[in-house]
């Protein structure tokens, strides 16, 4: 006997497939929910796209691989080159004595660290690429768009890469300016104040980059700005956020702090390979659009052209709304009188015979000439009903012209001449 529905039990789901496809026994997202706040967003997103979440940390990650491999080949060069740094002493097997040893090796790991973040600039480059694609998406969810993962995060790519990559290279050459502020002075024993100021300064300069390219990119992300008015919001953003946007973007940055726990390598690693990269972004991108909601959402109404691109959800609305006008406008006048005749009416041409002689043809050429002058009297009847109907009396006026301009228009009219000037 076949089980009724409401005793047959449902299949419970293992890890993997609620990850991927989410939890039937968690509510649906009810437009009283959607109007949530950013924390509720934000556990909402996190824990129920847990599985986008970590497909688009991977898909990020791509982007991060020559900056990981950069790293790992100075790491291996710094340490062979280690292994030749001359003794201070001679043993006796060949090497001389050498009374700067220390000064030496502090200025080979000071110009391999300057190479190897050098070289790293233009792979930050890249990996911004891939972060301007997951912010996109990480858009598209906080929106409550449709998302398909994978395309939208080469879309993004797509729309968004001369921006990221410029940000990218300033980025990159402020860690440079920062590493550069921490090795030199030790490297030419330069005065203890000087470095002390110099990587202050670099490190406010790395906080405040970070701000600016967390506007930066979201915006970049989200509307469509020029380049000036790009910078110029994400600078007053900076300014106008400033104590209240380090502490939530701090948070959001929070699996960098695991670089400063010794030991644990590997789980810094893991954690970044499969979810760091989306947390950050997360965070970041909810905290931005409060900021947008706050203080750029009025603008964007008021000034949409200056402002941003609309979406394509807006151009559908506005399609449909010139579509119901155009149907609410008067319909054009048709005469009823005036209707096009059959193809059955007026006069016909009777077809000739196998054996058709003289008279036949005598007959055709009257009919065709008949037919020939009605169509004739036709479109001389269509012509005048239709310049009775489309041209309305219109009154023209004068424009205004200036007394001198009068004068001088007087003076030829009064002569009968004519400059034919417009």
């Amino acid at each position: 006997m076949a089980k009724s529905d409401t005793t047959v039990k449902k299949k419970k789901k293992g890890i993997v497939q609620r990850m991927m496809f989410g939890d039937d026994t968690k509510p649906d997202l009810t437009p009283e929910r959607m109007k949530m706040s950013k924390w509720a967003m934000f556990k909402h997103l996190f824990f129920h796209r847990f599985g986008t979440m970590v497909f688009l940390n991977l898909l990020t990650v791509l982007f991060a691989l020559p900056a990981a491999a950069v790293m790992v080949l100075f790491y291996l060069n710094t340490a062979v080159a280690a292994s030749f740094i001359p003794y201070s002493g001679n043993l006796g097997i060949g090497y001389p004595i050498v009374t700067d040893a220390i000064t030496q090796g502090v200025l080979t790991n000071f110009s391999y660290e300057l190479m190897e973040f050098l070289i790293l600039v233009p792979c930050i480059a890249v990996f911004a690429l891939g972060v301007s694609g997951n912010l996109y998406v990480m858009r598209k969810l906080v929106w409550e768009e449709p998302t398909r993962t994978f395309k939208d995060f080469f879309r993004g790519i797509k729309k968004c890469w001369l921006p990221a990559l410029v940000m990218g290279f300033a980025f990159g050459l402020t860690i440079l300016l920062v590493q550069f502020s921490f090795g030199y002075f030790d490297a030419y024993r330069l005065s203890t104040g000087l470095k002390a100021l110099s990587i202050t300064l670099s490190i406010i300069f790395l906080v405040f980059m970070i701000l600016f390219a967390s506007f930066f990119l979201t915006q970049n992300a989200a509307f469509k700005m020029r380049p000036m008015v790009l910078i110029r919001n994400s600078l007053l953003f900076v300014i106008g956020t400033n104590i209240q946007a380090i502490l939530i973007i701090g948070l959001a940055l929070a699996p960098v702090y695991l670089m400063f726990i010794p030991g644990i390598m590997m789980i810094l690693v893991m954690v970044y390979v499969f979810l760091g990269v989306s947390f950050s972004t997360l965070g970041i991108t909810l905290y931005c659009h409060h900021c947008y909601e706050k203080f750029l959402y009025d603008k964007i109404e008021n000034k949409p052209s200056t402002v941003y691109a609309k979406r394509a959800s807006d151009f559908d609305d506005e399609k449909t709304e010139q579509v119901g006008k155009k149907k609410q406008q008067p319909v054009a006048y048709k005469n009823p009188k005036k209707r096009k005749k059959s193809i059955d009416e007026g006069a016909s041409i009777t077809p000739l015979t196998p054996t058709f002689r003289r008279e036949d043809l005598e007959r055709l050429e009257k009919e065709h000439e008949k037919v020939m002058r009605e169509s004739t009297d036709d479109d001389g009847e269509d012509s005048a009903e239709s310049d009775g109907e489309v041209a309305p009396a219109v009154t023209e006026t004068a424009p205004t012209v200036p007394d001198s301009a009068a004068s001088e228009v007087g003076t030829d009219k009064a002569d009968g001449t004519d400059n034919g000037k417009e």
